[in-house]
């Protein structure tokens, strides 16, 4: 699937998400939230992330979620 993000604004997203946990994915809501946290800093992206349809969103979504079990350490049982 194409998202139209480089692999730094895709960088720029995951690390925009570090400070959730992302569960269920819901598009808009994520879209929305996204694009509010990169917007001032990183404008265009937030444009870009605005652009998005559900399909893509929920592609991210995934990648974020993908990435924070990769890079999170697990919790002790």
């Amino acid at each position: 699937m194409y998202l139209g993000l480089t692999l730094v604004e895709l960088m720029e997203v995951v690390r925009t998400c570090d400070s959730i946990e992302i569960e269920d994915c819901t598009p808009p809501y994520l879209r929305d939230f996204i694009a509010a946290r990169v917007d001032g800093e990183f404008t265009a992206l937030a444009g870009k992330i605005r652009r998005l349809d559900e399909e893509q969103v929920d592609a991210i979504c995934e990648y974020i979620k993908i990435t924070h079990r990769l890079i999170r350490k697990p919790e002790c049982q």
